[in-house]
């Protein structure tokens, strides 16, 4: 039997969203993090629990606060509500963010480049001098 790449498998592509790479479309994770602020999110942690919530803040370590919090179990039997809780950058294993939250960053970030003059000819260079 030929070996598969379970990273590629079904199960685990299902439901995440792959971000154009071209470089009119590069988006920074932390940016589209910082304006997921206030909106809801799903993470979850290397060692298996979920916590659905809502973001309040990110800083540069990708530490998170989320508030109104259901936490789940790593075997998905046991559920918590918390008011709040902050989570440490290092231990997140992925985040689930709405498609429309990106939708909303791709947007302002075209409209961004299109008021700075879709970025040519603006920087200095070594002609010219």
């Amino acid at each position: 039997a030929a070996l598969r790449d379970p990273s590629t498998s079904p199960a685990r592509t299902r439901g995440v969203i792959s971000l154009p790479t071209t470089r009119a479309h590069i988006m920074l994770p932390l940016s589209l993090l910082r304006s997921s602020q206030g909106h809801p999110m799903m993470v979850e942690l290397k060692n298996g629990e979920t916590f659905n919530g809502r973001l309040v803040s990110i800083d540069s370590w990708m530490n998170l606060l989320l508030r109104d919090v259901i936490c789940t179990s790593k075997e998905g039997d046991r559920f918590w509500k918390l008011p709040e809780i902050y989570i440490r950058g290092n231990t997140v294993k992925y985040l689930r963010i709405p498609e429309e939250i990106i939708d909303v960053v791709q947007e302002e970030s075209n409209a961004r480049r299109e008021a700075k003059g879709g970025g040519a000819g603006g920087g200095r260079g070594a002609g010219g001098r």
